[in-house]
């Protein structure tokens, strides 16, 4: 097998996500991306032009290239069970095969001037399909009504929670990575199997 050899552009680039999730976009500078990745400024600025067009590219691959299309499962025509089943397997499937994502994302939305919020609000779809199917499913009876917002946000906490812990957790269990990765396997069914459940229970 051939091994691939990182080019310069993708060295800087692999070099500024680490140094953005470390330090967050307003803290990091160019010099600090350039001596991470042991090139120099002018390298940089010669590839990516700015700081900024180096953040925006690293995001949009991270999150618009990978995330957005999991995401825009919750909009897809489905039905609602095959759908939470769907989002649930293919988002952990994501993570597992780049489990710093959410820490890259989650890391720069802390701040106040966050960059990522409005690339976020840029790419954010119009209408948004899940609640609505959620509300459509209420409104015959087939589920609860509540606050479908929190299920929402249920659900995609349940899926990113454990990722962005997942060192705490490998070392509560004694997990290996490949044991903390079957583990995530069987949430593939529990947390469908949680949230069903409770849209179920009219009680």
């Amino acid at each position: 097998m051939i091994k691939h050899e990182l080019s310069t552009e993708e060295i800087i680039k692999d070099a500024a996500k680490k140094v953005f999730l470390e330090k967050g976009f307003g803290n990091t500078t160019t010099r600090d991306i350039a001596e991470h990745a042991s090139s120099n400024i002018a390298l940089v600025n010669y590839y990516f032009r700015s700081k900024e067009k180096l953040f925006q590219e690293i995001f949009r691959e991270c999150f618009a290239d990978t995330f957005a299309p999991i995401a825009r499962i919750l909009n897809d025509d489905l039905p609602l069970e095959a759908k939470i089943y769907k989002f649930v397997d293919q988002m952990i499937e994501l993570l597992k095969s780049d489990p710093m994502l959410p820490m890259f994302v989650f890391s720069e939305m802390r701040g106040e001037n966050s960059k990522i919020g409005s690339l976020m609000a840029e790419m954010h779809p119009k209408e948004n399909r899940f609640l609505l199917q959620l509300e459509e499913e209420a409104a015959k009876g087939n589920i609860r009504k509540t606050n479908f917002d929190q299920i929402e946000l249920s659900l995609m906490s349940m899926v990113i929670f454990p990722f962005i812990s997942m060192n705490m957790i490998k070392m509560k269990q004694n997990l290996t990575t490949e044991e903390f990765y079957r583990f995530m396997d069987e949430r593939k069914k529990a947390i469908p199997e949680m949230i069903l459940t409770y849209l179920r229970h009219r009680g």
